[in-house]
């Protein structure tokens, strides 16, 4: 009986895929990621609902600072210790999973709480006690550790092997808890307008009950065997993961620095609608991050055990099933991206152009395949940090350049541009380095040159 269409693109039986556990994590991942999106997009609606324009347009000015501040809060051990407790269990090796537990959480809780308070200071010397937004940035800046905390204990249950419980706290729970909170607070406070601190005070409840989730999930899961004393490599790992933390900071700067220089030279209002427009356009990546979340520890651990034959087939059934499910999300985007705003407000309708441009730079992202992290978990964080370099250094000229001719749309070209750079030079280098062709288009063709060769 003849594969039909869907089979014979991906390369996989309907029954190879249902007994793969790969397919499984990658399906209950893009389940999350679905609901997360979901509940995201429903979070920035109802914060745009709720508040005033201006308000919205700080609170995500806020949590901008937030996102690249967390990366190096974490040191680099996001990515580092998901890649070594992957290795480590796939040897056997316990006492190295024991020690690697410890030493990050304690870590990052350091680090963290370290660079929390230098941004508090910073804050009241740089700006005046008076200023109204002063209040609210201090709060943000306050989220640090617990934000690095969650995102820690879900990488290292995601490279222990629980893959959808290292997402569902952050996905789901703290998505959930922030919207009941804002409910609440919507009815409670009916007569009295919202503003952008009380939302950051709710958001950091909602960490917290995450968290919690968060813990519980290790206690349930994380159960190593017995045996051996964990050896502190204190030193190798600091060296090691202070890669990822370069690398982190260069691509979270590469996807915030729109909202960030649009926030500095356009101001609140011109934030909050970008804001909205890079929120929709992320929507493209839904099922791309779910793939790579659930595929990054065998990743790691296939080309660690040298099966590269196997490691290349899986990205490729993986990924073109997810350009599959992102393309009609492109579309809409493209013809209909004014239906998708009119949810936020009528006035949220002035970003469609950016929305349009963002969402083509998302799509190329998504046909590049896991460039990034299939380099990352070969040990090849540098190559991606300079990549990655080089795209913010092109992002941010070219939005200086852009911004004031453009506004709003001018940061979406600017960020598209970057992103299409880096994604070529990080499948380039990923072919050269390793040999895997991370794109869902174009393997054949590689394919024939190999066997040329």
């Amino acid at each position: 009986m003849k594969k039909n269409w869907l089979m014979r693109l991906i390369g996989m039986s309907t029954e190879e895929a249902v007994q793969s556990q790969a397919a499984r994590d990658v399906a209950g991942s893009l389940l999350l990621n679905i609901t997360g999106r979901i509940l995201q997009i429903g979070l920035a609606i109802l914060l745009a609902r709720i508040l005033p324009l201006k308000e919205f347009g700080l609170f995500a000015l806020v949590m901008s600072w937030v996102m690249v501040l967390v990366v190096p809060s974490m040191l680099g051990t996001r990515q580092f210790v998901q890649r070594e407790i992957a290795v480590a269990k796939a040897k056997g090796q316990w006492p190295q999973v024991k020690a690697l537990l410890r030493w990050s959480t304690v870590t990052v809780l350091l680090v963290s709480f370290m660079i929390s308070a230098f941004a508090v200071c910073w804050l009241i010397f740089r700006i005046p006690v008076h200023h109204s937004d002063n209040l609210t940035f201090i709060v943000g800046f306050a989220l640090l550790p617990l934000l690095a905390l969650l995102r820690l204990w879900q990488a290292q249950l995601r490279g222990w092997g629980a893959i959808l419980a290292g997402q569902i706290p952050e996905n789901i729970v703290q998505r959930l808890s922030f919207g009941a909170l804002l409910l609440a607070g919507a009815a409670l406070l009916a007569s009295v307008k919202m503003g952008a601190l009380t939302a950051l005070l709710m958001q950091g409840l909602a960490i917290s009950f995450a968290l919690a989730v968060t813990a519980f999930f290790k206690f349930r899961y994380l159960r190593i065997p017995s045996g051996g004393s964990p050896e502190f490599e204190v030193w190798k790992w600091i060296r090691l993961s202070s890669r990822f933390t370069l690398l982190g900071g260069l691509v979270t700067l590469n996807s915030q620095v729109g909202v960030l220089i649009v926030g500095v030279m356009m101001g609140k209002a011109a934030t909050g609608l970008f804001s909205v427009a890079v929120k929709g356009a992320d929507l493209l990546t839904v099922a791309f991050l779910a793939a790579t979340t659930a595929l990054a520890p065998r990743m790691a651990a296939f080309y660690s055990e040298n099966r590269h034959g196997k490691l290349q087939l899986m990205l490729v059934r993986a990924y073109r099933v997810v350009a599959l499910l992102t393309f009609p999300v492109f579309l809409l985007f493209v013809f209909a991206g004014s239906f998708f705003l009119k949810v936020f407000g009528s006035s949220f309708e002035a970003a469609l152009s950016a929305l349009i441009i963002l969402s083509f730079g998302k799509f190329f992202s998504v046909l590049s395949g896991p460039n990034g992290m299939m380099l990352n978990m070969a040990g090849q964080e540098r190559v991606t940090a300079m990549a990655v370099a080089v795209s913010v250094v092109l992002t941010v000229a070219a939005s200086v350049v852009l911004i004031p001719l453009m506004g709003i749309n001018g940061a979406a070209l600017a960020s598209t541009l970057g992103i299409v750079t880096w994604n070529v030079l990080l499948v380039i280098f990923c072919y050269k380095r390793l040999g895997i062709w991370t794109p869902v288009l174009g393997i054949s063709l590689v394919r024939k040159k190999r066997s040329v060769s």
